[in-house]
């Protein structure tokens, strides 16, 4: 009796027809997914860039207003003193929260931990504080790109400027168009008003 013998040929052909081919490349639904996210991206980007330095500041100068509301309404709020630091070569503020009610702010973490909600604030890429080529807001004396008291605002515990009568604006710029200047300007009476300069009628507005 004469054995079979298997055809290795046609063992390599099943095998070849066993093995499902693969997919090559992405599919229509991963293309879709990729052009989509690209034209997101390229949206968001394309905003932040079309938004001119005017604009810009005059945006940042409404931020740090709010910002600066939120630390007097903390004060009143929790009837403690509140100190908001500028940083102006690093253009960024901090706050602190007397934590422990003892009339003195040692910029320390617990008093920063003390105000979670307000922690350390950066300005927006491409801004500074600093005036440009604007002048001085009206009722400003100064002429520094911060002209209150070493860089800082005090609040007691009823939200008004420390020590009693003290002003002060905080400018800032555009670092690639110096005549882009908004300004923050404090009141003794600790109220906050963004300005903002128009170059072509030379004033505050």
């Amino acid at each position: 009796m004469i054995a079979k013998t298997r055809d290795p040929r046609r063992k390599l052909a099943a095998n070849r027809d066993s093995v499902a081919p693969r997919d090559a490349g992405f599919s229509l639904i991963e293309l879709i997914m990729v052009v989509t996210m690209l034209a997101i991206m390229t949206a968001i980007v394309a905003s932040t860039f079309r938004m001119s330095p005017t604009r810009r500041v005059e945006n940042m100068a409404y931020l740090v207003v709010a910002h600066l509301e939120l630390a007097r309404s903390h004060a009143l709020g929790n009837r403690r003193m509140v100190r908001v630091d500028f940083d102006v070569a690093g253009g960024t503020y901090v706050a602190y929260a007397d934590h422990d009610r003892n009339n003195s702010i040692g910029a320390v973490t617990a008093e920063i931990q003390a105000f979670p909600e307000f922690g350390t604030r950066t300005l927006d890429d491409l801004l500074i504080f600093g005036r440009g080529s604007a002048s001085v807001v009206p009722g400003d004396a100064g002429t520094a790109a911060v002209t209150l008291s070493n860089d800082r605002l005090l609040l007691d515990n009823q939200g008004l400027p420390e020590p009693w009568g003290t002003m002060g604006t905080i400018y800032i710029t555009h670092s690639r168009d110096n005549s882009a200047v908004a300004a923050i300007s404090v009141a003794s009476s600790g109220s906050f008003r963004a300005w903002r300069w128009w170059p072509d009628a030379g004033e505050w507005r």
